[in-house]
């Protein structure tokens, strides 16, 4: 089956990570006492493009000769006695030039979800 892409204006992929966010920070304030957090994305720069994974990604941050280090925990949630973190749905969103590029079933679930444009 054919995975249609499509263009997202730049400031729409900006605001829906910017609610993805503070969604997640939120979450985060709840979760102080555990010394883990949840990033909501990962960004990996490949070939001048761009690509953002949305997804949950755990971490513990520990001080190391005075410097932050992010440790990576993977992308199950590590204490099962942790509230539940937030729904985040798994997916790729690809920068090239200035153009952002989502996968079309994405682009609609986001939609569905009013996180891009609500």
């Amino acid at each position: 089956m054919f995975t249609m892409l499509v263009k997202v204006p730049k400031e729409n992929v900006e605001g829906f990570l910017e609610k993805l966010r503070a969604k997640v920070y939120g979450y985060n304030s709840k979760i102080k006492e555990y010394e883990v957090y949840l990033k909501p994305y990962h960004i990996v720069y490949k070939n001048e493009k761009k690509y953002i994974y949305i997804g949950k990604y755990w971490y513990k941050v520990t001080k190391v000769n005075g410097k932050l280090k992010w440790i990576y925990l993977g992308r199950k949630k590590p204490l099962d006695e942790m509230p539940d973190p937030p729904a985040l749905a798994n997916f790729t969103i690809m920068m090239e030039g200035d153009n952002y590029i989502v996968d079309e079933k994405m682009l609609d679930q986001i939609v569905r979800d009013h996180l891009l444009y609500g």
